[in-house]
């Protein structure tokens, strides 16, 4: 990623495009808990973890088989939800330092979204920016304080003890034997229903009840993934 600069990137245009084929081979996409509600009637939403930090974070599969991005596969994206920040390419937040909150609009510079001939102008003649710009800008920090949220809420959850590893099984007609989706976590519901009356009330509280609930409900949404699997694999 390259840092935007008004000097050196005077003449950028961003095209505007909602290609969304460039997720075709990532079946796990990242979302907030701002994303939990809308994306649950359409997309089972779990969580992952990173083996390397440990840190979970919450994801909308969008494919049965690792690689395969069931939504993502042209440039049309049809369906009726999506998740925030989903269309923000290819501009993206990045640190100054590893020391420091301060960040930088950076940019892709191998994205078939740039050019110099056509889109949307970054810079005006002054070198001020657009007013596409600051509303793009907008977006990316409203995602990263969504992002770091989201983040709070996921650690509340796992000190909580509500997120325990989980296989689901998927029945696809190009296999014998069902799938099974794993390195997965779900929030356990015994352990949310074990819960002391106090602990429960906190959760009310802080407003997760309905993202956890929203989180479960999804879950179901794992039948239409088979059946959209198995529609494409028989193209």
């Amino acid at each position: 990623m390259t840092p935007l600069n008004n000097k050196q990137h005077a003449n950028l245009r961003i095209q505007k495009s909602n290609d969304v084929s460039r997720f075709k081979n990532q079946h796990l996409i990242p979302i907030t808990v701002q994303d939990f509600i809308p994306l649950s009637t359409e997309f089972p939403i779990v969580f992952v973890k990173n083996e390397e930090t440990g840190q979970f974070i919450s994801v909308a599969v969008m494919g049965i088989r690792s690689g395969i991005n069931l939504y993502c596969q042209d440039v049309e994206w049809t369906c009726a939800v999506a998740p925030i920040g989903f269309h923000n390419a290819p501009l993206s937040l990045v640190k100054t330092s590893d020391n420091s909150d301060e960040v930088t609009v950076c940019f892709d510079e191998k994205s078939s979204f740039i050019s110099t001939d056509s889109g949307e102008a970054l810079f005006d003649e002054q070198g001020r920016q657009t007013e596409f710009l600051k509303r793009k800008t907008q977006a990316l920090l409203s995602v990263a304080e969504f992002t770091e949220q989201t983040q709070a809420i996921i650690h509340i959850l796992a000190q909580k003890k509500l997120l325990t590893s989980k296989q689901l099984n998927v029945k696809l007609a190009r296999e014998e034997e069902p799938m099974l989706l794993s390195g997965i976590y779900l929030i356990d519901e015994k352990v949310l229903n074990a819960l002391s009356a106090q602990e429960f009330e906190e959760l009310r509280l802080q407003g997760l009840l309905p993202l956890i609930y929203a989180h479960l409900a999804s879950l179901h949404q794992i039948t239409r993934l088979a059946i959209k699997q198995n529609e494409f694999e028989v193209k």
